[in-house]
C-alpha cells in the first residue's frame, strides 16, 4: 500500500510539473511574439501558433478530473497531439546551442531559446506521463517491425552520399554539387551509425546492455525529432514561398526525401526503442526440468 500511494503522489506531481511547464511554454511563446527585429538569419522551424497549441493541447490531456470513463480516450487523443506538437515547438534547439557555445558565429535568438527549452523539458515530462500509463494486455506482444523500418528510413542519405562520393550524379545537376571528393561523405556516418543501432533494437540478445542501448535509442529518437519536423517545415515553407529550399545543383526531391525520411525514422526510432523496451523487460522463461 505505502509503495502504491507513494507512486500515485509521484504521478500527481508530475502531472503538476507538467502543467507548470506547458504554462511556461504558453507565456514565452506568447513573449516572443512580441519581440520585434528579430535577426533575418532566424528560420521558420515551426508556425507561431504551434508552442501555444501544444500547451493547450497537452493541459488539458493531462488536467486532473473525475470524468466519465468514456472521455478517456479524448484525453489520450489530447495527451499525444499534444506531446508531438511539443516536440515541434522545441524543433531548431540544436542550433541554438550551437550559436550559444560559438560553433556557428551568428547571434543568439534568446527568446527563441527559451521558448525551445521549455518545450523539450515539457516534451520529456509529457513523454514519461505518456509511457508509465496503463500498460497492454500481456497477450498484446509489442511489435518488432518498427526496427526494421527505421533501418529502412536512415538509408537514403547515407545512400545517396555514397554514390556522389563514387562520382554518381543521382539528384545532381552537375558532378559535385554536393561536395567533392569523400569529406562530404562523413556525414553520412551517424546514419549509418542509426541504421545499425535500429537494427540491434529488434531482437533482445541478452549479451547486449539494455540500458546502453535504451540510451542510444531514446537520445537518437530525441534528437532527429528536434531536426526533421523543422527541416520539413522548412522545405515546405520555401515552396510556397518560392525561396530556395538548399543548395543550387541539387534535386528538390533529395531535400523532400531527406527531410521527410528524417522525420519519419524519429518516429520508427522512437516505437521501435519503446518496443524493445517492453520485450527486453520480460523475464526470461525458464525451460522446464
Amino acid at each position: 500500500m505505502g509503495s502504491q500511494d507513494s507512486q500515485t503522489l509521484g504521478g500527481r506531481v508530475e502531472v503538476w510539473i507538467a502543467l507548470a511547464l506547458c504554462a511556461a511554454v504558453l507565456t514565452a511563446g506568447a513573449l516572443e511574439q512580441l519581440v520585434r527585429n528579430r535577426p533575418a538569419h532566424l528560420g521558420s522551424f515551426a508556425p507561431h501558433w504551434i508552442p501555444l497549441a501544444a500547451a493547450g493541447l497537452a493541459a488539458a490531456g493531462i488536467m486532473p478530473s473525475k470524468g466519465r470513463p468514456q472521455w478517456l480516450r479524448v484525453r489520450r487523443a489530447l495527451h499525444g497531439s499534444g506531446l508531438l506538437l511539443m516536440v515541434w515547438a522545441a524543433n531548431g534547439l540544436p542550433l541554438d546551442l550551437l550559436r550559444l557555445t560559438g560553433l556557428i558565429p551568428l547571434p543568439v535568438n534568446w527568446p527563441g531559446l527559451a521558448t525551445k527549452t521549455l518545450a523539450l523539458a515539457a516534451a520529456v515530462v509529457l513523454a514519461h506521463l505518456a509511457l508509465a500509463g496503463p500498460a497492454a494486455p500481456a497477450s498484446a506482444r509489442p511489435a518488432t517491425w518498427y526496427g526494421y523500418a527505421a533501418f529502412v528510413l536512415a538509408l537514403p542519405y547515407p545512400v545517396l552520399r555514397t554514390n556522389w562520393a563514387l562520382g554518381g550524379t543521382l539528384g545532381l545537376g552537375w558532378p559535385g554539387a554536393a561536395g567533392h571528393g569523400f569529406a562530404p561523405w562523413l556525414l553520412a556516418i551517424p546514419w549509418l551509425l542509426a541504421a545499425a543501432m535500429s537494427l540491434l533494437l529488434v531482437p533482445t540478445w541478452r549479451w547486449m546492455p539494455r540500458r546502453l542501448l535504451l540510451a542510444a535509442g531514446w537520445s537518437a529518437t530525441t534528437i532527429v525529432a528536434l531536426i526533421g519536423p523543422a527541416a520539413c517545415w522548412a522545405l515546405v515553407t520555401g515552396l510556397v514561398g518560392g525561396r530556395d529550399s538548399g543548395p543550387k545543383g541539387i534535386a528538390i526531391w533529395v531535400f523532400g526525401l531527406f527531410y521527410g525520411s528524417w522525420l519519419l525514422w524519429a518516429i520508427a526510432a522512437g516505437a521501435a526503442t519503446r518496443s524493445y523496451q517492453l520485450r527486453s523487460a520480460a523475464p526470461r522463461t525458464s525451460s522446464p526440468t
